[in-house]
């Protein structure tokens, strides 16, 4: 039985803004003119997340992520968060987050994710680094999704063992592959949540942005909205 839900499309814009507040908005005006339901920024401090100062330019300070949350408002684009620390979940909560994203590295955290669940906001759940062969889902709350994902960037098509999400414990799929061929397969076979990285550019590669080349560019998200959109339909 298919779920009569409203197909959801999460834009991932980080660290694809390459350090820029002016280069994040122009993306997320992208992201509202091309269909998508929600952007994602990633809010973490470096040191403590990779041990390592070469993501520092692409960290969000709380002033930044309140001008963030000021832009989307205005043209009315929701804002979300894959959230690594204590702290950043308060400033999260400060502006009302609706939605919250805890990353597949972030779910053996039980401080910080039971924190995330019990605001009783909408909690999405990447499962791509947990052990799902030897362990039963880490959390059990009805405000949780659980998407389905594989952890490499990028993974190839061979490395998807896309799930029938109608009779799963997953609600939809991460993507971090190459074009949009995964996402359409998952939407048909019933995942009512997309979530992949959105690029500019999608040839710009260095080594702490590697999710430029399984991105997607505007024309890629519009498709995933049109096709998806028309599959769902079809399915209700």
């Amino acid at each position: 039985m298919f779920s009569n839900k409203k197909l959801l499309i999460i834009a991932e814009i980080h660290p694809q803004h390459n350090g820029s507040i002016n280069e994040l908005k122009r993306m997320i005006l992208q992201c509202k003119i091309s269909g998508a339901d929600i952007v994602k920024v990633q809010l973490y401090d470096s040191r403590k997340l990779f041990n390592n100062d070469e993501r520092k330019y692409l960290e969000i300070s709380k002033d930044e992520l309140s001008e963030i949350d000021d832009y989307c408002k205005k043209i009315d684009i929701e804002l979300s968060a894959s959230i690594f620390d204590l702290k950043r979940v308060d400033w999260c909560e400060k502006l009302n987050f609706k939605t919250y994203k805890i990353a597949s590295r972030s779910v053996e955290d039980k401080e910080l994710c039971e924190k995330i669940i019990s605001l009783n906001k909408k909690v999405i759940i990447s499962l791509g680094m947990y052990d799902l062969k030897n362990k039963d889902l880490p959390y059990d709350s009805k405000n949780i999704d659980y998407l389905y994902c594989v952890s490499k960037y990028p993974a190839s098509l061979e490395d998807i063992k896309m799930p029938d999400f109608n009779n799963s414990y997953f609600s939809g799929y991460s993507d971090h592959t190459i074009g949009i061929s995964a996402p359409i397969l998952a939407i048909a076979k019933g995942a009512y949540i997309i979530e992949k990285h959105f690029s500019n550019n999608k040839s710009h590669n260095i080594k702490t942005e590697m999710a430029h080349v399984c991105s997607m560019d505007q024309k890629d998200l519009s498709d995933i909205r049109s096709i998806g959109d028309s599959i769902r339909l079809m399915q209700t």
